[in-house]
């Protein structure tokens, strides 16, 4: 929602008669649903990252892994080629 349909959902919420049980009542109601919502946006994170962890396990991730700290230790000068010859 954008900024002013919140506003409009927030004027519409204070013009209704609620009580005070009812008021917690429905905040109860919208930090549990916010609460279930980002549990889902981080699952979803978490199983995109695994997918792609999933990718570079195995022996070619650790050779990859160890290619790459052997050129840190080794602290050679690299030779820029152009590739427009």
């Amino acid at each position: 929602m954008n900024a002013i349909s919140l506003n409009n959902l927030w004027s519409y919420l204070q013009g209704l008669s609620l009580s005070a049980s009812n008021q917690r009542w429905l905040g109860e109601r919208l930090m549990e649903a916010s609460a279930a919502k980002s549990i889902t946006e981080e699952d979803d994170k978490l199983q995109k990252l695994n997918a792609l962890f999933g990718a570079w396990s195995g022996s070619d991730g650790e050779r990859m892994e160890n290619a790459i700290k052997e050129s840190r230790h080794a602290e050679y000068q690299r030779e820029l080629v152009s590739l427009d010859e």
